[in-house]
C-alpha cells in the first residue's frame, strides 16, 4: 500500500479510520468511532470513514475544521514540511500526541 502522508505528518495509511475506509468495514468503523469517542467527544460510525485528508473523498468528521489541513490547502503545500513557518502553534497538538508525525515532517524538510 502507497504511503499516505497528512499535511501534519501523520501516515494515514496507518490510520485505524483509514484502514477500515479503505476495507468497507462496517463493523471496524463502527469500533474506531466508539474508541475515539470519549464523554467529551462522541463520534458516529459515519464521521469515522476517511480517504486521507490530502486526498478527494470522504473525510474524518474533524478534518473539515483541522487548522492545519486548512493552513496547508490555503497555501497549497503537500504538508506542512514545505512551510516556511514549519513548525507553528498549529502543529503542537499534534506532535504532542503523535510524535512520529514529527519525525516523518522533520525528515521530509531536511530532503527539500
Amino acid at each position: 500500500m502507497e504511503k499516505i502522508i497528512a499535511y501534519c505528518g501523520i501516515n494515514c495509511s496507518e490510520c485505524p479510520a483509514y484502514l477500515a475506509t479503505q476495507k468497507d468495514d462496517v463493523e471496524e468503523i463502527k469500533k474506531v468511532a466508539k474508541e475515539w469517542s470519549s464523554e467529551s467527544m462522541s463520534f458516529k460510525p459515519e464521521e469515522i470513514y476517511c480517504e486521507g485528508c490530502t486526498l478527494e473523498g470522504r473525510h474524518f468528521s474533524w478534518c473539515s475544521d483541522c487548522p492545519i489541513r486548512s493552513c496547508c490547502r490555503e497555501k497549497g503545500f503537500e504538508n506542512c514540511a514545505y512551510c516556511n513557518d514549519y513548525f507553528c502553534d498549529n502543529l503542537k497538538n499534534t506532535f504532542d500526541k503523535t510524535p512520529s508525525a514529527r519525525e516523518r515532517l522533520d525528515e521530509i524538510r531536511k530532503k527539500l
